[in-house]
C-alpha cells in the first residue's frame, strides 16, 4: 500500500462515502463514462453558446477525464472564438486546448450521453442546453424545446452548462433518480421566480465591472475568475483583476478549480491564476499573497468591488471591515448529502456578521468528530487509501466537491456584480439546491437603486 499523501480526489470521495468504493474503480467509471457535445453549426455566431460549450467542457473533463468528446462540424471548428478574440483562435482550436485535439470529432460516439447545443441532431436520450436572456433551461431534448436564445448575459451560458453537466453527474452517482429525466431551469436576473415568468427575463447587459477583487482562489475563486475573464470585454485593458490568497495549489485542487492544471501544483494560487489570465490575455493583474483578516483595509486605487470565496467563517466574519462598497460571497456544501447546494450572500446586509458566519459549538464539532472517527474506523474505501487512523481521520474531514457546483455559483455571484450596474433586483440572501431548484430560498432587498447609491457609484465599469 501506497503512504498516505494527505491528497484525495474530491469527485471521488462522495463515492467513497455514499458505495464505501475503491477509489480506483470510481475513477475508471468516470472515465468511461462519454459524454458528447453536440453542436449545431448556428453556435458559431452565438457568444453564449460557445461559452457554454467551453463551459462544459472544462467541467466535464474534470467529472469524466479522458471521456468528453465535441463534436462539431469543419465549418464550426473553422469558425472564430467568440470569448477573447483578441487571441485569434477558432473555435474548434480552444476546444482543442482544453480537452485535447483527438477529442474533437465530426460524428457523436457510439454510447454516449449527449448533451445538444443549437440546432444539433437530437439524439434519444440528449439533452439540450438552452438560455434566453438571464434563463438558463436544460432538459431532455426531446421535451425541452430551445428557448429564444437572446444574448442579454454572456455568464448565462455558464449556468445552462453547469445545470447540463449537473444533471449528468446526478444521474452517473445514481443520487437523483429524476435527474436527466426532468428539465431544470434559473434565472440570474430573478433567482426567486421560475424562468417562464416575464421577469426572469432580465435586461441587456450594458455595463461590465472593470476592477474587482477575487478574494479566496480555490474551488470558487476559480469558477469567479471563469465568469469574470469570459465577460465580453471589447479588450483585455479593460479588466483589472486583484487576486487575494496565501495558499498553494496542491494536487487535488486540480480536479475542482476550472482553471488549475498540474503544472501549477505547489504555486501559490495567486501566481497560478495570474499565469492563467495572462495566457488569454489579460495582464493588469496584481497579486496579494497573505491571509486575509481584520486587518485589510482598502488602499488608494484599489477595486471597491469584492467577489469572496472563502471556505472559513472566521474570514468571512472580518469581510465587512475592509471598506469596499460592496461584497458578494458565497459557499458551497462540502459533504455527499449538500454538495450540490450554494448559499449566497451580500454586503452590507442586514444580519450581522456573527449572525450570517456563526462559529460552530463545541457540540457540533464533537459531532462531526465522532463521525469522522466512525467512518475512519468503519469505511472501508478509506482503510484502503490510509493505513493508520489519523490518515483515514484526516480523509473523512476533507470536503467533496464537484466544479459544475462552483460554476453555478460563480454565474449567480457575477450575474450579481452585474445587476448592480443595471439597478437591477437586489439580493442579500439565496440558498439554493442543484438536486431541488423548485425550492429556491431568496432575500430579496428591492433594487439596488434603493441601496447605496453613492457606493456601488463607486464601482468602475466598462460599457459595452
Amino acid at each position: 500500500m501506497a503512504p498516505f499523501d494527505g491528497e484525495i480526489s474530491r469527485i471521488s470521495k462522495l463515492f467513497i462515502d455514499l458505495e464505501q468504493a475503491d477509489t480506483d474503480a470510481v475513477l475508471r467509471r468516470r472515465q468511461t463514462y462519454m459524454v458528447a457535445l453536440n453542436c449545431g453549426d448556428d453556435v458559431a455566431p452565438s457568444y453564449t453558446l460557445q461559452l457554454a460549450v467551453l463551459t462544459a467542457a472544462i467541467i466535464g473533463i474534470r467529472c469524466f477525464p479522458g471521456a468528453i468528446r465535441a463534436v462539431v462540424s469543419p465549418v464550426l471548428a473553422a469558425a472564430p472564438l467568440r470569448v477573447w478574440p483578441w487571441l485569434g483562435l477558432s473555435f474548434g482550436q480552444a476546444l482543442a486546448q482544453i480537452i485535447g485535439p483527438d477529442a474533437v470529432a465530426a460524428e457523436v460516439p457510439i454510447a454516449s450521453r449527449v448533451l445538444v447545443f443549437g440546432a444539433a441532431a437530437e439524439t434519444k436520450g440528449a439533452l439540450r442546453v438552452t438560455f434566453d436572456g438571464w434563463t438558463a433551461k436544460a432538459g431532455p431534448a426531446d421535451k425541452v424545446m430551445r428557448l429564444s436564445e437572446r444574448q442579454y448575459f454572456s455568464a448565462v451560458g455558464i449556468l445552462a452548462a453547469s445545470l447540463a453537466m449537473s444533471e449528468l453527474f446526478l444521474s452517473f452517482a445514481g443520487i437523483d433518480l429524476l435527474a436527466t429525466r426532468r428539465p431544470v431551469g434559473l434565472s440570474l436576473w430573478r433567482p426567486d421566480l421560475p424562468i417562464d415568468h416575464p421577469d426572469a427575463l432580465g435586461l441587456p447587459v450594458s455595463f461590465l465591472p472593470r476592477s474587482f477583487w477575487l478574494l479566496g482562489l480555490g474551488h470558487l475563486g476559480n469558477a469567479y475568475l471563469w465568469a469574470l475573464a469570459t465577460l465580453p470585454y471589447a479588450r483585455p485593458t479593460d479588466a483589472d483583476f486583484a487576486l487575494f490568497d496565501f495558499d498553494k495549489v496542491i494536487k487535488d485542487n486540480v480536479e475542482t478549480g476550472v482553471l488549475f492544471e498540474t503544472g501549477f501544483v505547489n504555486k501559490f494560487k495567486p501566481h497560478a491564476c495570474d499565469i492563467w489570465l495572462n495566457r488569454h490575455g489579460f495582464q493588469q493583474v496584481r497579486l496579494v499573497e497573505r491571509r486575509f483578516d481584520a486587518s485589510f483595509r482598502l488602499q488608494g486605487d484599489e477595486p471597491t468591488l469584492a467577489l469572496c470565496g472563502f471556505d472559513t467563517n472566521p474570514a468571512r466574519r472580518d469581510l465587512p471591515n475592509g471598506g469596499f462598497a460592496r461584497v458578494i460571497e458565497s459557499g458551497l456544501g462540502g459533504t455527499a448529502n449538500n454538495f450540490d447546494t450554494i448559499s449566497f450572500h451580500t454586503l452590507p446586509n442586514p444580519r450581522s456578521p456573527d449572525d450570517l458566519w456563526p462559529d460552530q459549538t463545541k457540540a457540533e464539532l464533537a459531532k462531526i468528530e465522532a463521525e469522522q472517527e466512525r467512518v475512519a474506523s468503519e469505511n472501508c474505501g478509506y482503510q484502503k487509501l490510509a493505513q493508520d487512523i489519523c490518515g483515514r481521520r484526516d480523509l473523512a474531514g476533507k470536503s467533496v466537491a464537484v466544479p459544475f457546483v462552483g460554476t453555478t455559483a460563480a454565474s449567480l455571484v457575477v450575474g450579481e456584480a452585474v445587476k448592480l450596474l443595471h439597478d437591477g433586483p437586489a439580493y442579500h440572501g439565496i440558498k439554493l439546491s442543484l438536486g431541488d431548484l423548485a425550492r429556491v430560498r431568496t432575500i430579496r432587498n428591492g433594487n439596488y437603486s434603493a441601496l447605496d447609491t453613492a457606493a456601488i457609484a463607486s464601482i468602475e465599469r466598462n460599457p459595452l
